[in-house]
């Protein structure tokens, strides 16, 4: 059987022929279309995606601005670290890239993915943050499998390094990585998720300052993503540098001597309200932050019932116990209620407004005046003061010594503490005012709260005699060793006559210098001049009270405030103890170690 050949006349093939033509030309038009179109039309676009294929910018990262005290000595200065970053559009198998961050950093899987997740609304692209501070070995190993694994990249940025480990720790504050809701603020718009801030302390309050601008470089890649070439570079900036009025060798010295104990310790220069040292304890190693925070060992941080990342010094809230009849004899001076020749007998208690109030010495002080009320801290002689002056009275001059504001000292996140008024009450508890809580408030309790910050402010304008320094850590901002910014000394007078402050004075330095309460204070030839204040957690109304204050958390909180000389003032010092029982026997004895540490 044979296929039957079919001859094509002359005008099958012309047919043929035009449409095989037609087909051609129109594939040579698409085929021109699109080439004009990459050539012509989207040149530019096709072209910025070549450049971008051989060419990357890569961010280099700025140094935080160095952190010195008074002379210079470093305490808060930068190191480079191994940084493991993960890029989501290159993963190739998604559960071997978490089993493999869990090998390498030892982060657990859920821990991991949430990580992963704060960044679903960034590009595949962009860089997420794994791992800081990756040790050489292990830096090692994940270059090694690069190959298999190239979603990872390994990036050398610098981080903070405390070389002083917890040492002012409260003062220098500590960094983190930023949050979604701290990037919604205003003051942190510039910044990228995954980027550190400081969280509190200087860290956090001179930010604007110590944050760097950052670098970067423009490279050539082959196509394996091979740098090539460094084609051109803007060099990062470091941060500017914070001088601080603190004396790191001081403060260093209160840190070992009241190591043992909860609390918090300040040291003021009275020549310029310069802060010398802030000790609050317990404290905590800033530098812990700068890696990856383990979640159990954040909580049993911010659940440690010692509160070790709370600054005791300006965030601690407290009764100020004896330290306020401070107030209360300036304002009774001034109110002309009382003067030196007032005397109250004292018999160990006293009833007023029908209720017993007791004194410290059960015993009784026998006659006592301004001066030895002052000196044997005598809550008889302030609770019979205290009637004589109204609340509100109180709490004008608690206000103008510095009580129950901020200090504004240069510190994030101060608190201000309560000086209670009838009108505070009145709106706050929708109570009236009853005059026998003005008796309680006379010797610094009741519904009194104040800072060990606060305290401190006011013994320096005790000390100069109504001036008010304002208190401040920094001395001065540096940018490539040019001073931007300095500190000048601020004094605001308070209005209560100078006589009247000299009597006082009188009264502080024979607490110490005569066998008052503060006698374990006294250094030969230093005339310091001191109040103790032992605030008790529980009454001595209590049925159980000679048991229960045995126990720690029942003893009474111990102050001592003071200061040295008595004539030309050049320090003051704040002592202050959570349940140290006596404060003539603890927290006076601090502060003369401090004293002779200072003077010596």
């Amino acid at each position: 059987m044979y296929i039957e050949k079919r001859i094509l006349s002359i005008k099958d093939t012309q047919r043929i022929s035009i449409s095989v033509s037609i087909i051609l030309l129109f594939l040579f038009i698409v085929l021109l279309f699109a080439f004009w179109n990459i050539q012509v039309l989207k040149c530019d676009y096709y072209k910025t995606l070549a450049i971008k294929n051989i060419y990357r910018e890569i961010e280099i990262k700025a140094q935080r601005g160095l952190i010195v005290d008074r002379k210079n000595n470093i305490i808060a200065e930068n190191r480079l670290n191994f940084s493991l970053f993960l890029i989501k559009k290159s993963i190739k198998d998604f559960e071997k890239t978490i089993k493999f961050i869990n090998l390498v950093t030892n982060i657990d899987k859920e821990k991991i993915l949430n990580k992963i997740n704060k960044y679903k609304r960034y590009p595949g692209s962009y860089s997420i943050p794994i791992k800081k501070n990756l040790p050489l070995d292990k830096v090692i190993y994940v270059k090694s499998r690069f190959d298999e694994f190239p979603e990872f990249k390994i990036a050398i940025e610098p981080t903070r390094l405390y070389p002083y480990k917890s040492i002012g720790s409260h003062i220098l504050g500590y960094m983190g990585e930023i949050t979604l809701k701290e990037l919604n603020r205003k003051k942190y718009g510039t910044y990228n998720l995954g980027e550190n801030i400081g969280k509190s302390g200087i860290e956090k309050q001179y930010e604007e300052y110590l944050r760097g601008v950052n670098g970067v470089q423009i490279v050539l890649k082959d196509n394996l993503g091979r740098i090539q070439k460094v084609l051109s570079e803007k060099t990062p900036k470091i941060g500017k540098k914070i001088v601080l009025t603190i004396d790191w060798d001081i403060q260093e010295y209160i840190e070992e001597i009241f190591k043992d104990y909860i609390g918090s310790v300040g040291v003021v220069d009275l020549g310029t309200g310069g802060i010398i040292a802030i000790v609050s304890k317990p404290n905590f190693k800033p530098e812990s932050f700068s890696s990856f925070l383990d979640r159990d060992e954040w909580n049993e941080l911010i659940n440690n019932p010692n509160k070790p990342l709370t600054n005791k010094f300006i965030q601690g809230l407290y009764a100020p116990g004896s330290v306020f009849k401070i107030v209360m004899a300036l304002a009774g001076l001034q109110e002309k209620v009382i003067n030196t020749s007032t005397v109250v007998n004292c018999y160990g208690s006293v009833k007023i407004y029908g209720r017993t109030f007791h004194c410290w010495n059960t015993s009784g002080h026998g006659p006592m005046n301004l001066y030895n009320g002052v000196k044997n801290s005598c809550n008889v002689f302030f609770y019979t003061l205290g009637k004589k002056l109204d609340i509100d009275i109180i709490a004008k001059y608690a206000k103008m010594l510095g009580l129950g504001s901020q200090t504004n000292i240069g510190l994030p996140n101060e608190k201000l503490g309560l000086i209670p008024t009838k009108s505070w009450k009145l709106k706050h508890l929708h109570q009236k005012w009853f005059p026998g809580e003005t008796i309680s408030v006379s010797i610094g309790g009741g519904m009194l709260s104040v800072t060990p910050a606060q305290v401190l402010l006011m013994i320096s304008t005790v000390a100069l005699r109504g001036n008010m320094p304002q208190l401040h850590i920094v001395k001065r901002i540096e940018k490539n060793e040019k001073v931007v910014s300095t500190f000048k000394p601020i004094f605001k007078h308070v209005p209560i006559k100078k006589k009247n402050f000299e009597i006082l004075i009188e009264g502080l330095f024979r607490a110490v210098n005569d066998e008052g309460t503060g006698r374990a204070a006294k250094v030969k030839g230093l005339d310091i001049c001191g109040k103790t204040g032992t605030q008790p957690i529980i009454s001595k109304e209590n049925p159980n009270y000679e048991r229960l204050i045995k126990i720690y958390r029942f003893k009474a909180h111990s102050w001592f405030a003071s200061f040295a000389p008595r004539k030309h003032p050049e320090i003051a010092v704040v002592v202050f103890v959570e349940h140290g029982g006596d404060a003539g026997a603890i927290a006076a004895p601090i502060a003369a170690k401090i004293y002779k540490k200072i003077f010596e």
